[in-house]
């Protein structure tokens, strides 16, 4: 007897724990599309009927209700196709349909954003707001400015420990994604206030770089939280400024300094150079400036 969508899901969800590893947030995310959608089902048909009865003209109607009705952006879009997507592409590989009704669906175009970064100004006030003179405002102006000149990911600033230091070559060994290890190079600012922080930092058995008030090593949501409170004491109010918009703001700065996108693309650790492409933004007075430099080429 073909499963229900109800026990699929179920499946669903211990696959995503143990065999995934996902995250609670993330593993929520999905099972809150795919509930929705077994809502949506239940309104279409009267009753909830198994994925493998499932149609894509239904998938397709789902989304129709999502797009006019409720008013979903292409990203929300783009995410629920994703989690029902995957979730049939499950039920095919538990042989509970032989089709995935999902497989020929097109994401919505996505709206091209330029990245949230912070203008030179700006990362000067955030740098100015922890106090210095006591060991937890050193330890946050060495986060603050690692996460601002080594365009890190938070989770490579948290997962730093001690050992990762290269004194000599003044750089930092990180792990990023997929496992993929790198060297960052320190700047002046950077060397200088990581050192400040080795020492204040308390000696305890932990070998992470950031410590927390127990001398165990810094959360992720810690640093977030380190972040947002320095940047409301320095009067920055643009929306959602993270350690993630410090990266931004590192990609930023070194492409407003015509530093190659391939150099930019190795500080960074992304895998893709379509990953960097964002970072080529470019404000319309240079713009302006780079065309007033062919003046004079036309006849006289």
């Amino acid at each position: 007897m073909a499963l229900a969508y109800h026990e699929l899901l179920a499946q669903y969800e211990q696959f995503l724990r143990v065999e995934k590893n996902l995250g609670e947030r993330t593993r929520r995310a999905y099972l809150y599309d795919l509930t929705r959608f077994q809502e949506f089902l239940v309104r279409l048909h009267g009753r909830l009927p198994p994925p493998s009865r499932i149609a894509t003209e239904a998938i397709r109607e789902y989304l129709n209700h999502l797009q006019l009705e409720r008013g979903y952006k292409s990203t929300t879009l783009a995410r629920t196709i994703a989690s029902i997507r995957r979730f049939f592409e499950f039920c095919l590989m538990r042989q509970a349909l032989e089709a995935n009704p999902a497989a020929g669906l097109h994401n919505p175009k996505q709206p091209k954003k330029l990245p949230v970064y912070l203008v030179q100004e700006e990362l000067a006030r955030l740098l100015a707001s922890p106090d210095r003179s006591t060991p937890a405002g050193v330890r946050d102006f060495a986060i603050l400015a690692s996460l601002a000149f080594t365009g890190c990911r938070l989770s490579e600033i948290v997962g730093i420990n001690v050992g990762d230091l290269l004194t000599e070559q003044r750089a930092v060994r990180v792990l990023g994604k997929g496992a993929r290890e790198r060297v960052v190079p320190l700047n002046g600012l950077v060397y200088e206030a990581i050192q400040a922080h080795l020492n204040v930092r308390p000696i305890v058995e932990s070998p992470a770089l950031f410590l927390n008030r127990s001398g165990g090593r810094l959360s992720g949501r810690s640093v977030e939280n380190i972040v947002r409170k320095h940047v409301l004491r320095a009067g920055i109010f643009k929306k959602g400024v993270s350690p993630h918009k410090l990266r931004h703001t590192f990609a930023t700065l070194l492409h407003a300094r015509d530093v190659d996108i391939l150099e930019i693309q190795a500080l960074l650790g992304h895998a893709s150079i379509t990953s960097t492409q964002i970072y080529t933004h470019t404000s319309s007075s240079r713009l302006r400036a780079a065309v007033k430099k062919l003046d004079g080429l036309g006849p006289g």
